[in-house]
């Protein structure tokens, strides 16, 4: 009877240790970690999976990816259509500069274990109305994860509701039009009026043009980005759109579209920026060398060209020596030119002589002297190793003195053999 028991009491005890250690090996095993999304996972996530919009019109949404798991991940990216929405221009960008995205890469924590991109799709001009299907694809760079987000687009002939928008939103800029030399950014004021009698979150686009960055702000906190902004009802914001030109804009006019967005009203403000032109101060003496030798306490002069080779004319230009050594004398034949012309319309180079004199007891040896060339617009330096050397004077005058020596010597021999 005991044994039998004993038996009957044990059966449940082993039954329920042999299911604990299994749990506990499933649990410790990495693959049911990963299987679970503990260690690596990822979502894509479209607030508005289904939308209706007229015929003619862009679509501009947002896509959030965000990383669920512990490691980092780089998620490629890529939007495949269905067979009835080809020819639609489809892609993801930045909304603060807009550039063409592929691929993110996300951390674990907050803020950057997610992000936001503005997805865009717009339809051919000889679309019909009708449904379309597109889906967002995410594969990590390793390609053991995979997600996708499916879109879908009922399009339908309808009224533009452009025609209420003024109604609602009002952008205006008290100076639309901006005239700044090349390589200083634009910075346009706007103002965003909601004339509604509720508050709306707007969000902020720019179309720039190739090259050219753009992101707005505050107007009186330059130093932070935004692309977004809530206005109150009946109220009013100010902001400040900068735009960064590229290094080799050229000289001319460019147009800037800069709009606001809050569900499917959009109003859109014309601005202008204005390149006057580049500036490029170039600098070389006549003989193309940067060393030459002087002697102590004798004046040296050489010529140096300077010439402009951007697109614009650099005005009021003045020459300077910084960094000689102490009691140099330099000075400059022209001090000052009022305007130095592109090379390609003055065909030549501005001359100016250089003179430097070295103290008369400076010790032989190699000096450093930097010439440099101011403009309003730009500026150049140029480096000169000077050798200074003795005088020819000072051997000379040696010379004399050992024959003054050798002659009183003489004399002296000459009196003693008299005697």
């Amino acid at each position: 009877m005991k044994a039998k028991d004993n038996k009957k009491l044990l059966s449940p005890l082993f039954l329920a240790t042999l299911a604990l250690l299994v749990f506990v090996g499933f649990a410790a095993s990495p693959q049911a970690v990963e299987g679970a999304g503990g260690e690596r996972g990822f979502l894509l996530f479209l607030k508005y999976p289904s939308v209706t919009t007229s015929v003619k019109e862009k679509i501009d949404l947002d896509l959030m990816i965000i990383n669920t798991g512990q490691k980092e991940e780089e998620i490629l990216l890529s939007v495949i259509p269905d067979e009835k929405a080809k020819g639609w221009d489809v892609g993801l960008e930045t909304k603060w500069p807009r550039m063409q995205i592929h691929s993110v890469s996300l951390l674990t924590k907050d803020p950057d274990d997610s992000v936001t991109l503005g997805f865009y799709l717009m339809p051919p001009e000889d679309i019909e109305e009708g449904e379309y299907s597109f889906i967002v694809k995410g594969i990590s760079r390793d390609k053991k994860i995979q997600r996708s987000a499916t879109l879908t687009i009922s399009l339908e002939e309808k009224e533009a509701v452009t025609e209420e928008i003024s109604q609602n939103i009002e952008l205006t800029s008290d100076y639309p039009s901006i005239e700044n030399p090349a390589g200083k950014p634009f910075k346009f004021q706007v103002t965003v009026k909601n004339n509604t009698d509720k508050s709306m979150i707007v969000d902020l686009g720019a179309d720039v043009p190739y090259g050219w960055r753009a992101h707005a702000s505050p107007r009186w906190e330059e130093d932070k980005r935004i692309s977004s902004l809530k206005t109150d009802a009946k109220g009013s914001e100010n902001l400040l759109l900068t735009l960064v030109p590229p290094p080799n804009v050229s000289k001319g006019d460019y147009l800037i579209k800069f709009a606001v967005k809050s569900e499917d009203k959009v109003e859109t403000i014309d601005l202008k920026a204005i390149v006057t032109g580049t500036y490029s101060l170039k600098m070389r003496t006549e003989t193309g060398r940067l060393n030459l030798e002087a002697i102590a306490g004798e004046e040296k002069n050489l010529s140096m060209y300077l010439w402009n080779e951007g697109s614009a004319p650099v005005e009021d230009v003045s020459f300077f020596s910084i960094d000689s050594p102490k009691d140099w004398e330099i000075s400059f034949d022209p001090e000052k030119i009022s305007s130095i012309p592109p090379y390609q319309e003055a065909e030549k180079p501005e001359k100016v002589k250089v003179s430097i004199v070295s103290p008369p007891r400076a010790l032989p040896g190699d000096y450093m002297v930097t010439v440099r060339s101011i403009g309003k617009q730009d500026q150049t330096n140029m480096d000169l190793r000077v050798t200074v050397k003795r005088s020819t004077l000072w051997g000379w005058l040696g010379i004399g003195i050992v024959l003054v020596i050798i002659a009183s010597l003489v004399g002296v021999f000459i009196k003693l053999g008299r005697r």
